[in-house]
């Protein structure tokens, strides 16, 4: 059966674009009106800087479609990793957007098990949402005891119970117990500089290559336009497995 995105999925994903727009075309009005005060060529840096601290990236390309880096020893991965297709997703915890693909990207990764490999990596939109670095933190945090994907599913399914809350590093230190973890290494490797370092990096290698939103896929490394159902992600692979 079809599994498609409900209209309220759909229209999350929309918002979550739609503020990211809106803080780029303030910081616009912003420099339009600095023009009368500060010379062109500084105005022409602060764009550059602006954009890519309040947008969190930087000017997509001008083609249709970007590259992504290639799956390396250092990316959080499941799947076959001598498959043929590849499939990314750059993505934020707390984006709700995110959350309604999570369902389907589950279920494509149980359908082409060994067929196909994924990787998550890590894009907070830290200016929109309070705990998406606390969350990418504490899913790093699972990861270095080998429960990545424990907490990915935990963090997705549980989104609308910690997004808004001011007290979210002990909701997951509680994830963490539920999944057997070492709590006293789990909450030093979340708020440790590492977790910080790696996550930053992440994120600041998508928004060099254009990446402006979540989630973002890339299927052998090329971006794609989010498919509107399963089905449609499902032909997508199908077709490149072919």
């Amino acid at each position: 059966m079809e599994e498609k995105l409900t209209k309220k999925e759909l229209k999350a994903q929309r918002h979550e674009e739609k503020l990211i727009e809106e803080k780029k075309e303030r910081f616009k009005q912003n420099i339009k009106n600095l023009t009368l005060f500060i010379g062109i060529p500084l105005v022409v840096i602060a764009s550059v800087i602006g954009l890519v601290l309040i947008s969190g990236s930087s000017t997509p390309p001008s083609s249709s479609s970007i590259k992504a880096p290639p799956i390396t020893s250092k990316d959080i991965t499941m799947g076959n990793k001598n498959a043929k297709v590849t499939l990314i997703e750059y993505a934020d915890f707390q984006c709700p957007a995110c959350a309604a693909y999570y369902p389907l990207v589950k279920r494509l990764t149980s359908k082409f098990d060994n067929k196909i490999l994924f990787a998550y990596r890590f894009f907070p939109l830290t200016q929109l949402h309070q705990n998406a670095m606390l969350s990418a933190e504490a899913a790093y945090a699972a990861n270095k005891q080998g429960k990545f994907w424990q907490m990915h599913d935990l963090l997705f399914a549980n989104q609308t119970s910690w997004a808004d809350s001011n007290n979210a590093e002990a909701i997951f230190t509680g994830y963490a117990k539920k999944l057997g973890l070492n709590l006293n290494k789990f909450q030093k490797d979340m708020n440790s500089g590492e977790a910080k370092v790696f996550i930053n990096n992440e994120e600041n290698i998508g928004t060099a290559i254009g990446v402006n939103s979540t989630p973002t896929f890339f299927l052998n490394g090329t971006e794609i336009q989010n498919p509107r159902s399963y089905s449609d992600f499902k032909n997508l692979i199908e077709q490149k497995l072919k």
